[in-house]
């Protein structure tokens, strides 16, 4: 269905639009949904995701304590809290102290101040640690998302169950345990898909102001300029040609012009204190050797996982990314918004185009690309709840083992 059409929205999760039904024309009946509890159906949504990040979290702490994870002498918070995390966790305590020159001090400057700025304004409170703000921002942001991405779907398809399978795919999707971490992934996820949904509403101000947000959180953030200026373009077109007054298409307008200013901003305050102009991607090519090579790099290591002896973790990530690929291009046969495909054409290529050498990260960059699990949604949509179930779990299991193993076995970075 195309949203252009308008899809209803509904509150009540114990409510479905029947398939066949037109739900535009107001023939459509309603029939009981008996698979979903009587809550609303976001808070469903939240639900099911919480579910799923609880058992990630429970398995993690099993097989920690168990065989070879149990002899890397991980503990769960040491696991939550590690990587990016650390990082994080000192810029909220100390902010970007920065000798001019210094690469070796510069590479501070590879993670945005949003998520940390987030952690510091809960780790004032004199019985909450740096730590359990992080947890604390980390929780409700994927709550927050999960709540949004469940709108967004309804207001996409008008189909509950869809919606719900939209945010069950999501949360288990690989590299879907930063969610349980201290990364910055959980809050951005959240402002992008409120940005989406505000968007999809002809809410440009908001969009607008949730996608400067996001900008300060993460560089992915170019997708929802691009995705928000797509929309303007159209809209003011569509505006012009038939002659509508200023005050119809002011707001597309403004929108735009806030959403680049959050990413912009942080942009130009690392030119600023690194006195180079293109200070962020210099500390991203020499800091950690991050530079958009068009995919190349990717396309050496997929040939080597296929032609030569790669180690299972290679083979897992070449496998994941290149089912996020054809997920791309499955997306695009789905009748939504076109600004919506830029959205995740352009996070898919961000992902998959820049260096390789930092691979075991890249699920961990698709992420923001939430509406890759539309279509498959669609497609287990029609399975019964007691098949959904266990293979929703099936799916948690094996993606919460693939990124433990990436970072206590392989000790890669997720």
């Amino acid at each position: 269905m195309s949203l252009s059409r308008g899809s209803p929205d509904i509150d009540d999760a114990a409510q479905l639009i029947e398939p066949d039904a037109d739900p535009d024309s107001g023939a459509g009946r309603r029939r009981s949904f008996r698979g979903l509890p009587p809550l609303s159906l976001p808070l469903t949504g939240v639900v099911v995701y919480a579910g799923i990040r609880l058992v990630s979290v429970a398995i993690i702490a099993f097989m920690l304590g168990h065989g070879r994870y149990r002899r890397r002498h991980w503990s769960l918070l040491q696991w939550i809290g590690s990587s990016d995390g650390r990082h994080y966790r000192d810029i909220a305590a100390h902010g970007y102290a920065y000798p001019p020159g210094q690469l070796a001090h510069a590479s501070v400057f590879s993670w945005f101040p949003g998520y940390p700025a987030a952690i510091d304004a809960l780790a004032w409170l004199p019985w909450i640690t740096l730590v359990t703000a992080s947890l604390i921002v980390t929780a409700a942001a994927g709550m927050a998302a999960a709540w949004g991405l469940t709108r967004l779907g309804l207001k996409l398809t008008g189909d509950a169950r869809v919606s719900l399978l939209l945010v069950a795919i999501w949360a288990v999707a690989p590299g879907s345990t930063v969610l349980a971490m201290t990364y910055a992934e959980a809050l951005f996820c959240a402002l992008a898909v409120w940005a989406l949904f505000a968007l999809a509403s002809g809410r440009w101000l908001t969009a607008g102001l949730l996608t400067l947000a996001a900008g300060t959180v993460r560089s992915t953030a170019l997708a929802l300029v691009l995705t928000i200026s797509t929309a303007a373009a159209i809209t003011v077109t569509r505006a012009v040609r038939t002659r509508q007054p200023f005050a119809a298409w002011w707001r597309p307008l403004a929108g735009t012009l806030l959403a680049p200013l959050g990413l912009l901003g942080y942009l130009g305050y690392v030119a600023v204190a690194t006195h180079r102009l293109d200070g962020w991607f210099w500390v991203e090519k020499n800091s950690y050797h991050m530079v958009f090579d068009w995919g190349t790099s990717l396309l050496r290591e997929a040939r080597f996982t296929v032609l030569d002896t790669p180690s299972v973790a290679q083979v897992l990530l070449i496998a994941a990314i290149a089912a996020a690929v054809v997920l791309a291009l499955w997306s695009l046969t789905e009748r939504i918004p076109v600004y919506l495909h830029v959205y995740t054409v352009v996070v898919v290529i961000l992902a998959v185009a820049t260096s390789a050498n930092w691979i075991s990260s890249k699920p961990r960059f698709l992420l923001p690309a939430v509406l890759l699990a539309l279509p498959v949604a669609r497609l287990l949509a029609p399975l019964r709840t007691a098949v959904l179930v266990p293979l929703i779990g099936v799916l948690t299991v094996a993606t919460t083992w693939f990124g433990l193993y990436l970072t206590v076995i392989q000790r890669w970075a997720p």
